[in-house]
């Protein structure tokens, strides 16, 4: 009988561990070309802005939780931090710019019609007036640029009085966060805990609620971390390299600058992460897919499994794909509490990225004539996120 009984334990036990394991399709998940979004924190969020308005025929809706406004760095890293983090200048919407891009009929950005994307309708910003990394006057930009491109606003969320959350550091928001709600110094993931608000919850009823009042009890809780799968990301760096003629140094020797083996592969991990909500599983689902992307200084697989977005992606119906960044030395300091960076670092001989963020400034691209690629669809990661989704949204095989 004991015997018996532990067999029937250990069979137990085997079945959970299959129920929960990765079921080997990879990325090829049949989702809803035409039902695309992305988002992100930080660095991610001026990722996914950029992604979003460089395609803006084939990507419904964007989030930008804790991000800069699009275009504000110029291509210039002194401009990113100084202007764009920290608010030492006042930055402006970029909206002439990306307009002017859109313009040159050279298919590095969808074209706008009457000077409206043709897909990009819905957007979702949050900003706390407490984050000390990215200052509420970029956050504004972003919004202002938002309204201007789309032709309506986003629905903008400051943080709640009562939880904190308007208050909230640098990050992202989660019930699952395990950084305090307010700035201490002591950041570890970025993802905050400020009682019960919920960022990835609010984002996904801008992008797909359709006028519904958030709820906070379709949240499902008892999400398992091997149901957070990992994908080959190297096939589509590998891909996308072998056919970007230059990328700028990341390294210097004396005065001989070098590529890093990460700045070779455009600074990216060689896998990224994947949910894929129970009933999205079968073949035939058409589900909505959501990119989401992760910022600087965080663990992309810790973002993937807490960040918030796989409690609520079978209420929505959407597959949660998770890029990833390779990490490297981080800066130990906040930059805003840093002296200014002078303009002579806005070199493109040597570009660092010692914090794992996005390209959102250029550092991938090597000066002239390049200056405006990290903006565009020949952007190296925009690229390979493009891969990503195109895989996600194919037939299954």
């Amino acid at each position: 009988m004991k015997r018996t009984t532990n067999f029937l334990v250990a069979a137990l036990l085997l079945g959970l561990h299959i129920a929960h394991a990765d079921d080997g399709l990879g990325l090829k998940r049949g989702g809803n070309a035409k039902d695309v979004s992305l988002s992100g924190v930080s660095s991610g969020a001026a990722m996914a802005v950029q992604y979003a308005v460089a395609h803006s025929s084939a990507i419904v809706g964007v989030g930008s939780i804790a991000g800069p406004g699009w275009g504000c760095a110029e291509g210039r890293v002194s401009q990113a931090i100084n202007d764009c983090m920290c608010g030492r200048q006042p930055v402006a919407s970029k909206i002439d710019a990306a307009r002017a891009l859109a313009t040159i009929k050279n298919g590095e950005m969808d074209p706008l019609i009457a000077e409206k994307p043709q897909a990009l309708k819905r957007a979702y910003v949050f900003h706390s007036a407490g984050d000390g990394t990215v200052v509420e006057q970029s956050g504004k930009a972003g919004i202002d640029f938002l309204t201007a491109f789309i032709g309506k606003g986003p629905v903008i969320d400051w943080g709640n009085l009562n939880d904190g959350s308007n208050n909230a550091g640098h990050g992202i928001i989660s019930p699952d966060g395990t950084d305090s709600c307010r700035a201490d110094g002591n950041e570890a993931t970025y993802i905050r805990r400020c009682g019960a608000e919920d960022n990835a919850g609010k984002l996904f009823l801008a992008l797909y609620g359709q006028g519904s009042d958030y709820d906070a009890s379709k949240r499902v809780s008892n999400i398992h971390e091997s149901d957070v799968w990992q994908f080959d990301q190297q096939r589509m760096i590998d891909d996308v390299k072998n056919g970007v003629s230059t990328i700028a140094s990341d390294r210097a020797f004396w005065v001989f600058p070098y590529k890093s083996v990460r700045r070779k592969n455009l600074d990216m991990a060689k896998s990224g992460y994947l949910y894929v909500p129970p009933s999205c599983r079968h073949a035939g689902s058409k589900c909505r897919a959501h990119v989401a992307l992760h910022g600087c200084k965080q663990d992309a697989r810790h973002f993937a499994i807490a960040a918030g977005y796989n409690n609520w992606a079978e209420y929505y119906k959407v597959i949660v794909v998770y890029p990833a960044m390779e990490p490297d030395a981080p800066v130990s300091e906040e930059v805003c509490q840093m002296a200014p960076v002078q303009p002579i670092v806005n070199t493109s001989w040597v570009e660092p990225n010692p914090n794992s963020c996005w390209d959102w400034w250029g550092y991938l691209d090597p000066g002239w004539p390049e200056g405006n690629r990290y903006l565009t669809k020949r952007a190296p990661q925009m690229q390979v996120i493009e891969r990503i989704i195109t895989e996600l949204t194919g037939p299954v095989q």
